[in-house]
């Protein structure tokens, strides 16, 4: 049976994923993305995220920030960009640009970003409040769609 939390998180992962082909040098490079970084560092790749996301017409009202704690997350964020781009995966991510190109970085980063999102979701008040979404949605009727007892 899927869960109606589960749902948010497959939403969730969709919205972050555009591609499910794993290439081997993407696969190392991703790996070593994800392997090189820490919580600290998931959690100032995902609050630049949030706040990149929050300048969108439709979403600005939900959020604030000041052009202090962007350009602090601009500043954390292309340390650590720097940081894995140039050192801690500089082999592996050169070896990926030459058999896919620089568009693959967004793939490995992609990975990263994933990992991020499901570490921030597992904190209680975070999958608390995308279970409200369970309240509203219809599970007998999502069920009967896709074929679930």
């Amino acid at each position: 049976m899927l869960r109606p939390s589960s749902i948010a998180f497959i939403l969730l992962a969709l919205l972050l994923s555009d591609s499910a082909v794993a290439v081997s040098s993407i696969e190392s490079a991703s790996t070593c993305l994800t392997d090189s970084t820490n919580g600290r560092d998931r959690k100032e790749l995902v609050k630049w995220i949030f706040l990149a996301m929050s300048k969108h017409p439709e979403i600005s009202g939900l959020a604030s920030s000041t052009p202090a704690n962007d350009e602090e997350s601009n500043r954390r964020v292309g340390k650590l960009v720097t940081r894995l781009l140039a050192e801690d995966c500089a082999s592996e991510v050169k070896a990926m640009v030459s058999e896919h190109g620089p568009a693959s970085l967004s793939q490995a980063f992609e990975v990263l970003g994933r990992v991020a999102m499901q570490e921030l979701m597992t904190q209680p008040d975070v999958n608390a409040a995308f279970s409200g979404l369970d309240r509203f949605t219809d599970q007998a009727r999502i069920n009967r769609a896709i074929g679930a007892k």
